[in-house]
């Protein structure tokens, strides 16, 4: 079947020369095969005449060895640009998948699926490869093919010639009616693999989780559900595939019988003689070589457009954030202002409406509300991972979408929630957030987020490595590893999205010792689920349900003995409730 994808053929942009060379080599293949089969029909057409001479014998057996040698060193020529083809597109599609992630925002993440985004890059390119070294080539020689072996039959036998040449040129198109059905089953299977993976990935991560609650069955059971559900799909498609290969096979003997047929015939009535005759019929099982091999690797090539949907939704996410072009200043607040902003989440309800926040540069402003309040989405909006869909955010009274984001990250640094450490070593780490930092630089951060100490007692000091993903960190070092980054980041603005939320007692009093340190020199926004450590903010926000209810300094706040002051009172309720539990 026809198996023509076009995110598959534009993406081979960079490596369509060796498909050329691979198609080339073949078709030199077949050059072999004709000077071959032309040699080794003329020699038993002479020997049954029994006219032949050994001069003659020997200059066919000289023909038919330099057609078997073309054929061996074209067939080496083929692996070797197969390989090659493989190599550059296994490089040429993973670098595109990677350029178009790294340009991909919070959201587009959220859209795409963590799970999906590694599948395309991992296990989609290597089904994609085959697509590109096998069948492409194979198709592009399946229809040159036999037009080349037409010409060398046609002055031998006009009736065959045409026969086989019809016959191969309505083969591939009868059996393209599979493809409809296939084009229903390739999306069930790529996501299908993708809630396998999913659902594997789950199971390891989750492993003590569903241990502790005696469930490790239950996800077993739902794992194996959907590997079942898998299988069946896979099985389908191989049926599919071999239900049009019988139909190939059947079409392509008949074609084949009733070319010798027609030979035969010429043969017996004195149109065509017996060295004619024999070449045609070897000729004519050649005819149809193309179209057999490009039926066998169909099953595979499959795998591969399946997985192409997967990577087109990657690569069809626009990344593009509108830049305005207005540079003129719309008010003379220093610092960033949300006027009138709302925003809504595709497919949901609005998450902010007509939100008015003021951060004033070199103070301190806390955002806090309960989960699902709109925190968040500030936070994201604040970095432009997300634009307003109506309103304005000014930046020192310049409009928000008239700063590139790369600029306006220059400026602004977040410390989440969970900080991310990448593999390597602790310096490697910190020179992710300004690669031109000294050492001298390291060590002053690394002393201001309570880590120097720690640095200095390893053999490695700042090359101490930090294990897979931080895994020899703690969870408060990482935390402060994270808060090393901003404060080398030199940005303005930075960020604390719950940032001691995930920490011990003693991490959390050191980072919120640094923090107020921080409160001294630079514009902080805290969001902090623990109203008890923002008591000294300039200014704090109660968000709630995606509306600025309250805001004003600590004292201000408990004075209205509004949502915010029952919320402080609460809180401190089950903080004291705590400490007399522990105590008892």
């Amino acid at each position: 079947m026809l198996l023509i994808n076009e995110t598959l053929v534009r993406m081979s942009k960079g490596f369509r020369v060796w498909i050329l060379t691979i198609t080339a080599m073949k078709l030199i293949v077949l050059l072999g095969v004709n000077k071959f089969a032309t040699s080794i029909g003329t020699i038993l057409g002479q020997l049954f005449n029994g006219g032949v001479t050994i001069g003659q014998l020997r200059m066919d057996l000289f023909g038919a060895l330099i057609g078997a040698a073309i054929i061996l060193v074209g067939d080496l020529l083929v692996g070797e640009a197969e390989y090659r083809c493989t190599a550059k597109a296994r490089i040429s599609l993973r670098e595109q998948i990677l350029q178009k992630v790294l340009e991909l925002d919070v959201g587009d993440i959220d859209k795409l699926g963590t799970t999906a985004t590694i599948n395309a890059a991992v296990d989609g390119v290597e089904l994609m490869l085959i697509y590109y070294n096998k069948y492409l080539p194979g198709l592009l020689y399946c229809v040159i093919a036999p037009i080349m072996l037409f010409f060398f039959i046609i002055g031998k036998s006009v009736p065959a010639a045409i026969l086989l040449l019809t016959a191969s040129l309505i083969i591939t198109p009868i059996n393209n009616i599979f493809k409809v059905i296939n084009d229903r089953m390739k999306g069930d299977y790529w996501n299908t693999l993708n809630k396998l993976t999913e659902c594997y990935l789950e199971n390891i991560n989750g492993l003590t989780t569903a241990e502790l609650f005696n469930r490790g069955l239950d996800r077993e059971k739902k794992l194996d559900g959907i590997a079942q559900h898998l299988k069946d799909i896979i099985v389908d498609v191989m049926t599919l595939n071999f239900s049009s290969t019988a139909l190939n096979e059947f079409l392509i003997n008949a074609t084949i019988v009733s070319s010798a047929a027609v030979v035969c015939n010429q043969l017996i009535s004195g149109k065509l003689g017996l060295v004619q005759a024999l070449t045609v019929l070897l000729l004519s099982y050649s005819f149809f070589g193309s179209i057999r091999a490009l039926q066998w690797i169909a099953h595979d090539a499959l795998h591969g457009v399946a997985a192409a949907h997967s990577v087109a939704d990657i690569l069809a996410v626009d990344t593009t954030k509108p830049v305005s072009k207005d540079k003129s200043k719309h008010n003379d607040f220093i610092g960033i202002k949300f006027e009138n902003v709302s925003f809504g989440y595709k497919e949901r309800k609005k998450v902010l409406e007509n939100v008015n926040i003021e951060i004033a540069h070199n103070k301190v402003t806390a955002i806090v509300g309960e989960s699902g309040s709109g925190k968040s989405t500030i936070v994201n909006m604040l970095l432009r991972f997300y634009d307003t869909d109506t309103g304005r955010i000014t930046f020192d009274g310049r409009d928000y979408l008239s700063i590139p984001p790369e600029e306006l990250r220059k400026k602004i640094i977040m410390v989440p929630q969970s900080v991310f450490v990448f593999g390597g070593t602790l310096r490697e780490n910190l020179l992710i957030s300004n690669i031109n930092a000294t050492d001298d630089e390291l060590w002053e951060v690394l002393e201001q987020v309570k880590l120097k100490q720690w640095a200095e007692s390893t053999q490695e000091k700042l090359d101490v490595p930090v294990g897979d993903a931080g895994s020899r960190l703690s969870g408060g070092q990482r935390q402060k590893v994270g808060i090393a980054r901003a404060l080398l980041s030199k940005a303005e603005y930075i960020i604390f999205d719950e940032a001691t939320s995930s920490v011990d007692e003693e991490s959390e009093r050191e980072i919120w010792s640094c923090i107020g340190r921080l409160a001294q020199t630079r514009t902080l926004i805290i969001i902090s689920h623990r109203l008890s450590t923002i008591k000294n903010a300039d200014v704090i926000y109660l968000i709630d349900k995606g509306i600025v209810d309250e805001c004003g300094s600590h004292d201000q706040l408990m004075l209205r003995n509004g949502k915010y002051a029952a919320l402080v009172t609460e809180q401190n309720e089950l903080e004291n409730h705590v400490r007399r539990s522990v105590a008892n």
